[in-house]
């Protein structure tokens, strides 16, 4: 058999880690690398005022003003919709009735200050949201250019020699399209769509090697993926590809914040699969994570949970109301390497079935 390795770039620290699709202790770390490295020696930027500006109250120059009405208007989903339910005509742009290519050009900063609300936009560049208090949202995100590893969108601030900065302020990404389409495989096969902490609600993500990436946390903002539908990843030589994934959520100076998957299909089905969604304490320790109502498709283990690395998932991780084509590796797995404890909720997560009351087929085994 085959050793896969994966090289995670960090911060110009390279880490090797070997990947054996028989084993399920082994799916590696992010899809090939990143700059973003371990959160365990990163101090957060101090959390804004509450006399911080609201999103679109200043910056005029980088705002590029409202979304017109399309001429189609889309059928955007409920909110509440499950996973299951998601499709390409009714998340990001499509469920607007909006197209890429007819969206305005971009002409503002790669790296807007904070305040900026970019809507209605082809942005056409990589976007490095470190500044925090933006939002993005019915705009079109494909880069042209991008260097090989690099996030098409990103909250991490300046790295360091084994650390990068966290952004100190909430960043929204909504309603819009995550493409990158424009990009040869090589260039995007280990990038990932999102890189950082932040909130993603109801985007199609498409054309990179991994989608909605954790990972640069910090300490004190929550995390939120609701109604998103990632699909069409790409792979390329000895990539490993995430639908998702976490890689540090630590409480040691919030024990209140939260994580959460909720409502999101996600399908990793480049051939280089790590799996849908894989949570692995890579970074530092992770916890208070739920997991809900997604669809969760393509190779690899659907859903996987891993301490290691010196740091643990914690007693607050919970999986309820799921589902999982069952393909590849398999649905789910748990590797403990040495922690006592496993989900704290494993509820109501069943095989996909299309043809059943809920789409719900057998009862996914508990991992």
């Amino acid at each position: 058999m085959k050793l896969r390795v994966a090289v995670l770039l960090t911060g110009g620290v390279v880490v090797l880690a070997a990947c054996s699709p028989t084993e399920a202790a082994q799916p590696a770390p992010i899809a090939g690398g990143t700059s973003a490295t371990s959160t365990g020696t990163t101090s957060s930027s101090p959390a804004p005022s509450s006399n911080s500006p609201a999103p679109g109250s200043s910056v005029a120059s980088a705002t590029n003003g409202p979304v017109k009405p399309p001429a189609n208007p889309g059928t955007p989903v409920p909110t509440g919709t499950p996973g299951w339910k998601l499709t390409r005509a009714n998340t990001g742009l499509a469920a607007h009735g909006l197209k890429c290519d007819s969206l305005p050009l971009y002409t503002g900063p790669a790296a807007p200050p904070a305040g900026t609300v970019i809507s209605g936009k082809r942005v056409e560049q990589a976007l490095v949201l470190f500044a925090g208090d933006i939002t993005v949202e019915k705009s079109c995100i494909r880069p042209t250019r991008l260097g090989e590893t690099a996030p098409l969108i990103t909250t991490n601030g300046p790295c360091g020699s084994n650390s990068c900065q966290v952004t100190g302020a909430p960043v929204t990404i909504r309603d819009s399209d995550i493409d990158g389409s424009a990009l040869p495989a090589k260039t995007i096969a280990a990038s990932c769509a999102f890189l950082g902490v932040g909130t993603l609600q109801r985007n199609h993500i498409s054309g990179m090697g991994s989608g909605i990436c954790f990972y640069n946390t910090g300490h004190s903002l929550n995390a939120l993926a609701e109604g998103n539908y990632v699909r069409g990843l790409r792979s390329e030589g000895e990539s490993h590809n995430d639908g998702a994934t976490v890689r540090d959520f630590p409480l040691d100076k919030n024990p209140g914040r939260t994580l959460a998957f909720r409502n999101n299909r996600i399908d990793c089905s480049t051939g280089n699969d790590t799996g849908a969604l894989f949570i692995q304490t890579y970074g530092n320790d992770i916890d208070n994570v739920t997991v809900e109502g997604n669809l969760l498709e393509g190779g690899g283990y659907q859903l996987g949970l891993e301490s290691g690395f010196g740091n643990s998932y914690g007693r607050n991780m919970k999986s309820i109301n799921n589902r999982f084509t069952g393909t590849g590796w398999g649905a789910a797995y748990v590797s403990q390497n040495g922690t006592a404890h496993k989900w704290a909720v494993w509820q109501e997560n069943h095989l996909h079935d299309p043809n059943a009351p809920d789409a719900k087929g057998k009862p996914a085994a508990t991992p």
